[in-house]
C-alpha cells in the first residue's frame, strides 16, 4: 500500500513538474471540473468533459509517435558570478528520420537560486539530420557550488500541451562566485617584521624570476651554466653570475562567518539578517584579495566557517581564481571559530607580514586573537562588517581599524579602505 501510494506521488510530481506544461496543466484542471460537473450524458458539460479528454489523448499519442531522437551538446563555463548572466548554448542535431517540431531547451532539476530567463525559447521545426542551436541565459542569485542538474531538450508538439523528452546531457554543478566592487585604494598594514622570517619568492604569472645582482669568482663544484664567458675572457679568470631572489609581501586575509544563534528558544535557526552581513564579509575581502593580487602581494586567505579553510598558492596566476572558488563556498557557522582560529594562525606566524581581520562582531576573543598578531610583530587591521553596535565596544580608528556597513558593501559604495 505504501509503494502504491509512493509510486503515484512519484507519478503525479512527474506530471507537475515536467510532463505539463503550464497550458497542459490548465487543461488537466478543467477536465477535472468538467468530469464533476458530469453528473449525465444530458448536461452539455458532459461534453466539454469528452472534448477536452479527446484533445488530451490526441496530444499524448501524436507526440509519443513523433517523439524526437536528438543528439545534443551542451556549452557553459563552470564559473559564474552572483546576479551577472551566464550565457551558455546547446547543439541540437536530429538523427531520426522525420523532423522535429516545437525543440524547447529545459532545466527541471536546477538549483531554486538560479533562473532560467529564457525558457520560453523554441525551435519550430528541425528536418532530419539538420543541426541547430539554442542559446540560453542563467542568473544565479547566491554564491556557493550549485547543481544544474541535466539539459533537457524536448519536443512540445502538438498544441503545447505536453513534453515529449528528446536527450539530455548531463552538467556538473556551477560555482557562482562572490559579486565585488573593486577597490580604488586599500592600505595594507605594516608590521615591525618589514618583511616575513621566511619569505616567500616573488610569483609572475609566468613563473619565478630571480635577480641579476653582478659576478663573482667561480668556485670550484658550482654549476656550469652560471658562468659568465665574457667576463671571463675580460678578466682572464672564471667567474659566475651571481642571482638573488626577488621576495614577495605575504598578507593573510581572515574571514569570520560567525552566526550566533538566538538564546530563545534553542532550536532557533541564525537570524536572516546574518546571511546579508556574511555576504558582504565575502565580498569585501574578494576585493581586498583582488587589490593585494594587483599589488603582487601573496595572500593566504583564513576562511572561519564551519571549518577553518586555509589556501596558499605558489602560482599566482591561479591565486585569486581560488579564493574568489573558496570565497564561494564559504558558509555561515553558529559555533565561534575564533576559538579555533588562533591555533592555525600560529602555524603560519613565521611566513606572515601582515594579516587584515575582517569580523563580523568584536569581543574578548577577536580583540585576544589581534593582539596576538600584533605581538608577534605583525601588522593588523581589523574592518567590522556590523551596522549595529558591537557586543564589545570596538577600537575604530586604532591601527586602521574601521567599521563598515554590510548594506554599503553590497550596494558598492566602498571604494576606500
Amino acid at each position: 500500500m505504501h509503494r502504491k501510494g509512493f509510486l503515484l506521488a512519484r507519478y503525479i510530481r512527474y506530471l507537475a513538474k515536467f510532463k505539463l506544461t503550464p497550458y497542459g496543466r490548465i487543461i488537466v484542471v478543467l477536465t477535472f471540473v468538467a468530469a464533476v460537473g458530469s453528473i449525465t450524458v444530458e448536461i452539455p458539460i458532459y461534453q466539454i468533459f469528452c472534448s477536452l479528454f479527446f484533445l488530451a489523448a490526441v496530444a499524448e499519442i501524436v507526440g509519443t509517435f513523433l517523439r524526437p531522437r536528438l543528439e545534443i551538446r551542451c556549452h557553459l563555463p563552470q564559473r559564474a558570478t552572483v546576479g551577472v548572466p551566464l550565457t551558455g548554448r546547446v547543439e541540437i542535431e536530429n538523427v531520426g528520420y522525420f523532423s522535429a517540431f516545437d525543440l524547447m531547451l529545459g532545466f527541471f532539476e536546477i538549483d531554486p537560486s538560479i533562473r532560467h530567463v529564457d525558457a520560453d525559447r523554441v525551435i519550430s521545426s528541425l528536418k532530419a539530420g539538420g543541426i541547430a542551436e539554442i542559446p540560453f541565459e542563467l542568473v544565479p542569485s547566491e554564491r556557493g557550488l550549485h547543481p544544474l542538474g541535466p539539459a533537457l531538450v524536448h519536443s512540445t508538439f502538438p498544441f503545447n500541451l505536453m513534453r515529449f523528452a528528446g536527450k539530455s546531457v548531463s552538467l556538473a554543478p556551477l560555482t557562482v562566485i562572490p559579486a565585488y566592487e573593486s577597490l580604488d585604494g586599500f592600505e595594507v598594514p605594516q608590521g615591525h617584521r618589514g618583511r616575513p622570517m621566511h619569505p616567500a619568492p616573488l610569483l609572475a604569472s609566468k613563473g619565478e624570476s630571480p635577480e641579476y645582482v653582478g659576478n663573482r669568482e667561480y668556485v670550484a663544484g658550482e654549476p656550469a651554466v652560471r658562468l659568465d664567458f665574457r667576463a671571463w675572457a675580460r678578466l682572464g679568470r672564471p667567474v659566475v653570475r651571481e642571482y638573488q631572489d626577488e621576495y614577495s609581501f605575504r598578507s593573510a586575509v581572515i574571514v569570520d562567518t560567525w552566526q550566533p544563534r538566538p538564546r530563545w528558544p534553542s532550536w532557533a535557526k541564525p537570524v536572516e539578517g546574518n546571511r546579508q552581513q556574511i555576504d558582504a564579509a565575502v565580498a569585501l575581502a574578494a576585493a581586498i584579495g583582488e587589490s593585494m593580487h594587483a599589488r603582487e602581494i601573496v595572500t593566504d586567505l583564513f576562511a572561519a566557517g564551519p571549518e577553518v579553510y586555509l589556501f596558499r598558492s605558489r602560482q599566482t596566476s591561479a591565486r585569486f581564481d581560488t579564493i574568489l572558488e573558496i570565497l564561494a563556498s564559504v558558509q555561515g557557522t553558529s559555533t565561534d571559530p575564533f576559538l579555533v582560529l588562533p591555533g592555525a594562525l600560529r602555524e603560519n606566524l613565521d611566513s606572515i607580514a601582515s594579516a587584515v581581520v575582517i569580523a563580523l562582531d568584536w569581543d574578548e576573543r577577536r580583540q585576544a586573537c589581534v593582539e596576538e598578531l600584533r605581538e608577534s610583530g605583525i601588522g593588523v587591521r581589523v574592518i567590522l562588517v556590523r551596522s549595529q553596535p558591537p557586543t564589545d565596544p570596538f577600537p575604530e580608528g586604532y591601527h586602521g581599524n574601521v567599521q563598515v556597513d554590510p548594506r554599503q558593501i553590497l550596494a558598492g559604495e566602498v571604494r576606500w579602505l
